[in-house]
């Protein structure tokens, strides 16, 4: 069942039954009060029909002098006055006298089983103010009767009054509470329909988008600007969304860059290999001099070589991505002598100058310096064919970050080629790195290495002038001057 049923019917359920059984109380509440208020009325008409009646006869018997014997001039006289009382009396009111035998001296009412059963009920409990209700023919009566003595003579007064409208008052109440609580219900239906059509529709906005993004359209969105909770977790679905549709972009990306990896890497091994195949062949058919088979060894042992180091490169590309690092303050000074012991004998083309302001900064320092050294190696074959190379790197406070910049008046490259440097196994000429031993994958583990290190690596050239590689690092601080003299006495 939709959520919109599920809070119409609800809703719909609660206001039928608060509603009804509201108004069953009140109506039963209002009969209550009348039905006392019709018991109270006719009690209080039958005990001033009963004095009446006792009041007059007595008058009467003691005008006329009228004695025992004289029985039937007084039954007489109190059919006399019965009748006239009820003749003044309520339409709705009955009446019945009786003699002490039990035989009726005037009634205009018929003598049935409820009837005697009342009176023989009254006399045997002997009740005065005792009344019954019960229903005859879909009509609801009151009794109420006295036992009345005058002189020697004794009789019984009953009085029966209808009150049948009482209870369909109560019964035309209900029916018209009915009608109206259905015409209620019928309005409040259609107003909570439409309240909660209005409350779920963004809800099932919701539904249809997650359907959407679900079926591979990641770049839809709710489009929902409400300010209620609904409102919220769309904001919030949005940005799942969002950042479900980078994190495919993501792997769609990994896919095809693994796939060129794949390439590249096949294409990489692919020319030495045939080469090797070549030069084997060729020793093994036995058919070279000196000269060339000297060149033919020579060659392969130069692209064996070429092999391990691109299989180095490729390991240590694979342990940047899958190294979990636990980064410290390392002094700069400390970055700097392990490039000064690498470098001290190994530039070809250049010379290196290094220029770093004291500082700490929270990396580590492996990868650090893996990532400075791969730059400057890089610099250095950029050098190549240039008389005054130099290598220039130099660490500084940039602004809010710590900066170090690797600089060489090399080659450069094309603006266009600065994007595309630091894919795997990219190389701009491929003539010239592997001539100088170069696999195409330095930049890009050092772009891992950034990666890894929360660092941006910015990368500005230009033809014939020279490339700087800008490292910024967000988290360093001042040194101690106590912590200087430690780290120099150790």
């Amino acid at each position: 069942m939709k959520f919109l049923n599920k809070i119409v019917i609800g809703t719909c359920l609660i206001i039928a039954v608060c509603f009804s059984v509201g108004g069953i109380v009140m109506a039963q509440r209002n009969f209550s009060v009348a039905y006392k208020k019709d018991i109270e009325n006719y009690t209080k008409q039958h005990i001033i029909n009963r004095y009446s009646l006792e009041s007059n006869i007595k008058n009467a018997m003691e005008y006329r002098n009228i004695t025992k014997k004289q029985q039937n001039d007084f039954e007489d006289m109190v059919n006399d006055y019965a009748e006239k009382i009820s003749n003044y009396g309520n339409e709705k009111s009955q009446l019945l006298v009786q003699n002490a035998k039990g035989n009726t001296i005037y009634g205009n009412v018929t003598v049935d089983d409820n009837i005697e059963n009342y009176i023989a009920k009254k006399y045997s409990e002997k009740k005065d103010g005792y009344y019954e209700i019960y229903q005859k023919n879909n009509r609801r009566y009151f009794l109420i009767g006295s036992n009345i003595k005058i002189a020697n003579n004794s009789i019984t007064m009953l009085n029966r009054f209808d009150i049948t409208d009482t209870f369909k008052e109560r019964t035309r109440q209900l029916n018209t509470f009915f009608v109206i609580d259905g015409g209620i219900l019928i309005v409040a239906f259609i107003l909570v329909w439409l309240l909660a059509w209005f409350l779920t529709r963004n809800i099932e906005k919701l539904n249809e988008t997650s359907t959407r993004i679900a079926e591979g359209e990641y770049g839809i969105r709710t489009e929902i600007h409400s300010r209620d909770e609904i409102g919220e977790l769309s904001r919030n679905f949005d940005i799942m969304a969002k950042s479900i549709e980078q994190h495919v972009e993501k792997l769609e990306q990994d896919v095809k860059t693994r796939e060129q990896f794949v390439s590249d890497f096949s294409h990489e091994l692919k020319t030495p290999m045939t080469s090797m195949m070549g030069y084997s062949q060729m020793l093994l058919s036995g058919n070279l001099n000196d000269e060339e088979r000297m060149k033919a060894e020579e060659y392969i042992y130069k692209e064996c070589k070429r092999l391990k180091r691109l299989s180095v490169s490729l390991l240590k590309m694979l342990g940047i991505s899958k190294e979990k690092l636990e980064l410290k303050w390392i002094y700069t000074e400390i970055i700097l002598e392990n490039i000064d012991k690498i470098f001290q004998k190994k530039m070809r083309y250049s010379k290196l100058s290094i220029l770093i302001e004291e500082k700490e900064i929270f990396t580590d320092k492996d990868l650090m310096v893996t990532l400075i050294r791969n730059l400057i190696e890089n610099g250095d074959k950029a050098c190549k064919n240039r008389k005054d190379g130099l290598v220039q790197v130099q660490g500084k406070v940039h602004r809010d970050f710590y900066e170090v910049t690797v600089t060489d008046n090399g080659c450069g490259m094309e603006k266009e080629e600065i994007t595309k440097i630091t894919e795997p196994f990219y190389m701009i000429d491929k003539a010239r790195d592997r001539s100088s031993g170069g696999s195409g994958i330095g930049l890009n583990i050092c772009k891992k290495i950034c990666e890894t290190l929360g660092i941006t690596m910015e990368i500005e050239s230009e033809i014939n002038v020279g490339t700087t590689v800008i490292l910024h690092m967000p988290q360093y601080r001042d040194i101690v001057e106590e912590e200087v003299k430690a780290y120099e006495n150790i």
